[in-house]
């Protein structure tokens, strides 16, 4: 492995450093927040803790390991990602009104394949810029990709979230569109990051630029998609609890 060379080490550097804070504090904030919601939604609230959490030490690794210098590990980032992308998928499934008897079902077929998504996702990463295993890798992530996205609007979840009505209908809603916002980030990133990409050919970055785009596009996307998220998931977890009559003590 070698160090991970940047156009610009500053940005990086900042940008880890913010993930790190912004994991942290979520992570605390996510805990305590758990008895502002019913019993039936705080496995979505400690999920989001989770995620944070996850995130939180992953982006600590990664802030000191560039910080000291030391050879770049992309594994710390896929290493959250297989973790803390299943959560994500399960946690909206938990609030998104999905009957309970297909609930268990679609968490799992959405969990394996976030986990495909992001194990076929890796080799392509580490591949060679410009080569032809990084494109096809990335074409196999995509497939799984499309998949989840199919699901939140044309499958399962997204014939639950028709259902749904009111201020509660109008946050999953919301919730929906900041994920596909938020994941579209990524395989942009994906492609920027490849010096030797179309994309990246098209808007003539050089390779110090790549290496900063898709460092700093993974970073904005993780803190959108992590306490972000969180942040929505909450809000319909509390939106659900007060709908059912709970009350906080």
């Amino acid at each position: 492995m070698e160090k991970l060379v940047t156009g610009n080490d500053q940005l990086v550097y900042n940008a880890f450093s913010f993930a790190v804070a912004a994991m942290a504090i979520s992570f605390v904030y996510y805990l305590v927040s758990r008895s502002r919601v019913s019993p039936a939604y705080r496995s979505a609230v400690t999920m989001s803790a989770m995620i944070c959490g996850i995130a939180a030490y992953h982006y600590w690794r990664m802030f000191s390991n560039f910080a000291d210098g030391a050879p770049w590990n992309e594994g710390y980032r896929y290493a959250d990602w297989l973790l803390t992308v299943p959560l994500l998928v399960a946690e909206l499934v938990v609030v998104s009104g999905v009957a309970k008897e297909k609930a268990s079902g679609l968490t799992t077929k959405l969990a394996v394949a976030a986990l495909l998504m992001i194990s076929t996702g890796y080799p392509g990463e580490t591949a060679a810029a410009g080569s032809d295993a990084s494109m096809i890798w990335f074409i196999v992530s995509m497939v799984f990709f499309v998949y989840i996205l199919w699901n939140l609007f044309a499958g399962e979840v997204g014939k639950a979230l028709k259902g749904q009505s009111g201020e509660i209908g109008k946050k999953l809603n919301n919730l929906r569109y900041v994920l596909l916002v938020t994941w579209s980030v990524y395989p942009i990133a994906y492609l920027l990051g490849d010096s030797e990409s179309f994309l990246a050919k098209a808007l003539d970055l050089s390779a110090g630029d790549s290496s900063t785009l898709i460092q700093v596009g993974y970073t904005v996307a993780d803190v959108l998609a992590k306490p972000g998220y969180g942040l929505l998931i909450l809000g319909i977890a509390i939106a659900r609890s007060k709908a059912e009559g709970y009350r906080e003590a």
